[in-house]
């Protein structure tokens, strides 16, 4: 299975039957929203946004956290 057979859909920014608009180039605005509103980007996304959070709780949870991670980064 290749990583393109996962994705179905194409985000179609422009009416591909209008030749006025397929012939311009997307603006760098049109280009971002539709990178922004990818439903792969958010859920990259919210992974680190979880990622942080739960390194943020640790670090702060856990008693010389700083500490045990210096003396464990040698075996990683």
């Amino acid at each position: 299975m290749s990583p393109t057979s996962l994705r179905t859909e194409r985000l179609i920014l422009t009416n591909p039957t209008d030749s006025q608009v397929a012939a311009r180039n997307l603006a760098i605005w049109d280009r971002l929203v539709a990178a922004f509103t990818d439903s792969e980007f958010s859920t990259l996304v919210m992974i680190c946004a979880i990622g942080l959070i739960l390194t943020l709780v640790v670090s702060l949870a856990v008693p010389n956290f700083a500490e045990t991670m210096v003396s464990v980064q040698p075996f990683m």
